[in-house]
C-alpha cells in the first residue's frame, strides 16, 4: 500500500516534541500578518502534544490572548508577555502592572524600539514599516549619559521578583543585557531570567553567551534565525552555540507566527530534529524543550 507523506515523515524523525514548551511565538491579530490567530497556533499546537506556549506582540500586551485563548483551547497552557515598546508605555512601571493585573508572565525589554536594535550597522530600524512612516526615539534602559537603570525599571525588575515573573532582554545588546541581569540578580538571587534569539544576533558571541549563561539566564535558541524565508542562518550555527554555552542554559523557541512559515507547533518539530541531525542528542533537546521551559514558566 502506498503511505501518505505524513506517514514517511513520522518513521523517519528522530525527536518527539510531545510535552514541549515554546516561550516565544507570534500570533494574529498583529500590525501585521500572522500565520494564524492564538487559537490556531493553540489547537496545532495541542494536536502535536505540546505543553505550554508563550505568545508575544512587540506592541501590545498578550494578556488577553492568553486568557482568551485558554478558554478556547483548555488542553494546553497559554501564557502572556509584556514587551516594553513605545506603544505599550516604554520602560514604564504603571504599564507592566496592568500587564501584571491581567497576569502576565513573561516583561520583556525593549524590542523594535530598543537603542540596539536601531544602532545595527547597516539596517537602522528592524522592520521599518512598524515605524509608520514616524520617527521613533529609541529607548534605552539607562538614564541619560549614564548606565544607571532608569528608576521605571528598578521597580519593574522588583515587581518581576515579587510576582515570580520572567524577565527577557527583549533586543537589547549583550552588554545592556548584562548589566540588566546584574542589577536583577542584586535584588534576587531567584530572579528568572531569559534571552531572545542570541543564535539571530551576531553581537552575541560565544563569550558573551556563557557570560550571560553564568548569572543564571536561559538563552532562548531561535529556530526563525535559520529559517530560509526569514534569517537564513546555518542551523549548525544555533547547535555551536547551544554546545558552546551547554543544553542547560538553553531552550528551543520557534520565534514562530511568520506568515511565511510553518505553524509554530511544526516549526518546534522541524527545529529539534534540526538540531539531533546537527549533533545535539535527543537528551539535551529534551532538556531545552521539556524541563528548561517547563521550570521556568513555574509548570510542575
Amino acid at each position: 500500500m502506498e503511505k501518505k507523506w505524513t506517514n514517511i515523515y513520522l518513521e523517519k524523525k528522530n525527536v518527539d516534541i510531545t510535552g514541549s514548551c515554546d516561550l516565544h511565538i507570534h500570533s494574529g491579530p498583529d500590525c501585521v500578518e500572522r500565520w494564524g490567530d492564538t487559537i490556531d497556533i493553540a489547537r496545532v499546537a495541542v494536536e502535536m502534544g505540546m505543553r505550554a506556549i508563550v505568545f508575544k506582540d512587540h506592541f501590545r500586551p498578550t494578556t488577553h490572548k492568553a486568557i482568551l485563548t485558554n478558554r478556547a483551547v483548555p488542553d494546553i497552557d497559554c501564557f502572556s508577555l509584556h514587551a516594553c515598546n513605545h506603544p505599550q508605555g516604554g520602560i514604564n512601571y504603571r504599564c507592566v502592572m496592568m500587564s501584571v493585573g491581567e497576569g502576565v508572565k513573561v516583561i520583556q525589554m525593549p524590542t523594535m524600539d530598543s537603542l540596539h536594535q536601531h544602532s545595527k550597522p547597516k539596517q537602522g530600524h528592524l522592520f521599518t514599516h512598524f515605524k509608520f512612516g514616524q520617527k521613533v526615539e529609541p529607548i534605552s534602559i539607562y538614564n541619560p549619559g549614564t548606565k544607571q537603570l532608569t528608576d521605571d525599571l528598578h521597580k519593574i525588575i522588583e515587581a518581576v521578583i515579587k510576582y515570580d515573573l520572567i524577565l527577557s532582554n527583549g533586543h537589547l545588546s549583550p552588554e545592556e543585557t548584562f548589566n540588566l541581569f546584574k542589577a536583577a540578580k542584586k535584588k534576587s538571587k531567584k530572579v528568572k531570567l531569559m534571552v531572545e534569539h542570541p543564535n539571530g544576533n551576531a553581537a552575541f558571541t560565544h563569550d558573551w553567551v556563557k557570560k550571560i549563561a553564568a548569572q543564571g539566564a536561559l538563552h532562548n535558541i531561535s529556530y526563525n534565525a535559520c529559517n530560509p524565508l526569514f534569517a537564513g542562518k546555518h542551523p549548525r550555527e544555533a547547535a555551536e552555540m547551544i554546545k558552546a554555552v551547554g543544553p542547560q542554559h538553553c531552550t528551543l523557541i520557534t520565534d514562530g507566527g511568520n506568515h511565511t512559515s510553518p505553524p509554530p507547533a511544526i516549526g518546534m518539530e522541524v527545529f529539534a530534529n534540526m538540531m539531533n541531525f546537527c549533533g545535539i542528542s535527543k537528551k539535551d533537546i529534551d532538556t531545552m524543550i521539556k524541563k528548561n521551559p517547563a521550570k521556568i514558566l513555574g509548570l510542575k
